[in-house]
């Protein structure tokens, strides 16, 4: 360090610095007082909170210091002039009052995430930042409530920021004459942020990412997404009918219809309500990246199958088996919000962030009908933001993290909660969510493997074997309980995955049929459930309205899909997300690459597993196909921003 006898760009790093390090504590503290505090309504704010909180303060260090960065590059062009002039303190003062205001809009932001589990971003505000809803009574009461310390939120939002504001002024005006050398000065101007900035680039696990980056990377995401759902489609009445159109034209049940031209999923039904019966019980397990390919009944040729108790299962006397299944890829909330909601996802944006949103959801409306609903996640429901949801949805969300990934524990403990629920009497609907079959795909149970660990594509077929042996243990754990007769058990993956096919990075998010072809299988002595297997086009949207059907339930909804029981054969599917997209007819799959946006074009009968790409032989097909989905898309999104489902 060197003595300065007046001010110069030097002097003025050395307290853009100081500035910075004030912001950084000041962001670290209101990190703290996030994660130490209860949840608004009691209980932890992350039930797995380890797993962030190191993180968000790992990132808030790359936040201060892109914000600082500009400052830091000024003086370091002015590092060696005097600087004589006092306004050179405006640009101080300017430093300071951007800090002040990101350590404000952090805890707005803070509150967000412990409220609503959403990020302060012009999505939020478009949501929420409504005058009505901030001089609302019930706001008030919401805050007064908080089990983090009644209006804390409010005390925090003011003192942080306050302390950090005045005490930047008292810097500024006693700015330091002491300085660091020149290359000192470079490495801290560019240094710190470089490990966060590279983690943040290269982070595979977004959703924590989207929970643990600052303010201003949550602003800079939101609006990378973009805001074309905002404004409502000038073709909106023509996609509207296509949407219809496709509905009735798939649907063996003509007695519905659509009464509300603002909401076009919204469909009433018409005739008389069908007659009571007793009720069935539900075991729905959804099984993490469960992909088609390795199950042996829906892929033959491809040798050993890695789930011979499903393929049993699958083929039994009870079972109906949908061979063409579509999910929507990943993240697991598609699968979840598609099976129990029937709503396919955003294009741009990931479906919890839509807190706003009433979603019409079948575990709800088995809960109206004297259900009692309970999940058994072996995931981290606070990492996707799907706990606000289950919670609404499910009378008990139980879940595992001292089990740290085994799904058989979780299963063992799942069946002990089931046979209790049905020993009740009451009918029931029990979700069970598997995790053990997720990326890296380590070896749970070594005995198990049945492939190498080489590559992806070999270690997602022992993790789907010891899955298989997971459900097996399971189902023959209950089976032989009195209820079980009067229970449906269904069976779906809830995505599939990428493993390096088609030229793609394993993990790479896409459309084609290794990442979106999943089981779909309901197990049950039902009368109305036709056993067997069925080849018509199916997906992760036909559950709800399936189970439904059975179940006795008809009533008004916005489900996208259908009652397979009440369904004609062939019909179209398909969807886009981000740059992927996927439309398919009985004839034809198309399908558009994520990374060079190619529209190919495959043949469903004879390429099932779309090797042989023929969209040069059929010029304009694979476009034509790939613009229906686009054209669903704009639809879906549009609806979903604006909460018109129902």
């Amino acid at each position: 360090m060197g003595d300065i006898g007046h001010v110069t760009g030097r002097t003025q790093f050395a307290l853009a610095a100081w500035l910075a390090a004030g912001a950084l504590a000041g962001c670290w503290l209101l990190q703290a007082a996030m994660y130490v505090r209860p949840a608004p309504n009691g209980g932890p704010f992350l039930a797995e909170w380890e797993r962030y909180f190191g993180l968000a303060l790992y990132y808030e260090l790359l936040g201060v210091w892109l914000l600082c960065l500009p400052f830091f590059l000024l003086w370091l062009i002015l590092y060696r002039r005097p600087l004589r002039a006092k306004a050179w303190r405006i640009v101080s003062a300017l430093q300071a009052a951007l800090l002040t205001a990101n350590l404000f809009f952090s805890q707005v932001d803070h509150e967000a995430l412990r409220f609503l589990g959403v990020r302060l971003n012009p999505s939020f505000l478009y949501a929420y930042g409504q005058p009505r809803t901030l001089t609302d009574r019930l706001f008030i009461d919401v805050l007064a409530q908080d089990q983090g310390g009644p209006f804390l939120s409010v005390l925090l939002l003011l003192l942080v920021p306050g302390l950090y504001a005045w005490w930047a002024l008292r810097r500024i005006r006693h700015a330091p004459v002491r300085a660091a050398p020149f290359w000192l000065a470079l490495l801290i101007a560019f240094v710190p942020p470089v490990p966060p900035a590279n983690g943040w680039r290269q982070a595979n696990g977004l959703f924590r990412l989207r929970k643990v980056e600052p303010v201003v990377l949550a602003l800079a995401t939101d609006i990378h997404a973009g805001y074309a759902d905002w404004k409502r489609p000038a073709d909106f009445a023509a996609l509207a009918a296509g949407h219809q159109r496709r509905w009735r034209a798939r649907s063996a049940d003509p007695n519905w219809r659509f009464p509300d031209a603002g909401r076009p999923y919204w469909r009433v039904p018409t005739g008389p309500a069908p007659p009571p019966e007793a009720p069935w019980n539900v075991i729905y397990l959804q099984l993490e990246t469960f992909r088609g390919k390795e199950m042996g009944a829906l892929n033959p040729g491809a040798g050993r199958s890695a789930t011979p108790f499903l393929d049993g299962l699958a083929t039994g006397p009870n079972a109906a088996l949908w061979t063409r299944a579509a999910s929507f890829g990943m993240p697991s909330i598609n699968g979840l919000f598609a099976s129990h909601c029937s709503i396919a996802p955003p294009s741009r944006r990931y479906i919890t962030s839509y807190t706003d949103v009433r979603f019409h959801c079948l575990p709800e409306r088995l809960r109206a009908r004297g259900y009692r609903a309970e999940m058994f996640n072996g995931g981290d429901t606070d990492w996707d933001n799907s706990s606000p949801f289950i919670a609404r949805w499910y009378d008990r969300l139980r879940r595992f993290p001292e089990a740290r990934g085994r799904d058989r524990i979780i299963f063992r403990e799942a069946a002990a909660d089931i046979r209790r629920l049905g020993r009740s009497g009451r009918p029931f609907l029990a979700t069970i969510v598997s995790v053990s079959n997720h990326w890296p795909f380590r070896t749970r149970e070594p005995a198990l493997d049945i492939a190498g660990q080489r590559t992806p594509a070999e270690r997602i077929r022992n993790t789907s074997h010891y899955m298989d042996d997971v459900v097996r243990e399971f189902v023959e754990s209950i089976r032989g309980e009195p209820w079980f007769a009067r229970t449906l058990l269904v069976i779906a993956g809830d995505h599939g995955y990428n493993a390096g096919e088609h030229g793609l990075p394993a993990g790479r998010q896409d459309l084609y049929r290794e990442s979106v072809w999943v089981p779909l299988i309901v197990v049950g002595a039902h009368p109305r459930l036709a056993p067997g297997r069925h080849d018509t086009p199916a997906s992760l949207l036909d559950i709800a309205p399936t189970l439904a059907d059975l179940l006795g339930l008809r009533e008004a909804n916005p489900w996208q899909g259908h009652s397979l029981i009440a369904i004609r054969p062939g019909g179209e599917l398909g969807f886009a997300v981000r740059e992927a997209a996927m439309w398919e007819s009985d004839q034809w799959s198309a399908v558009r690459d994520p990374l060079d946006g190619r529209a190919q074009l495959y043949s469903v009968p004879s390429d099932w597993l779309q090797r042989r790409d023929l969209a040069a032989r059929n010029p304009g097909l694979a476009e034509c196909l790939l613009a229906r989905a686009d054209a669903a898309q704009r639809l879906n999104d549009y609806l979903l921003r604006h909460d018109l489902l129902w």
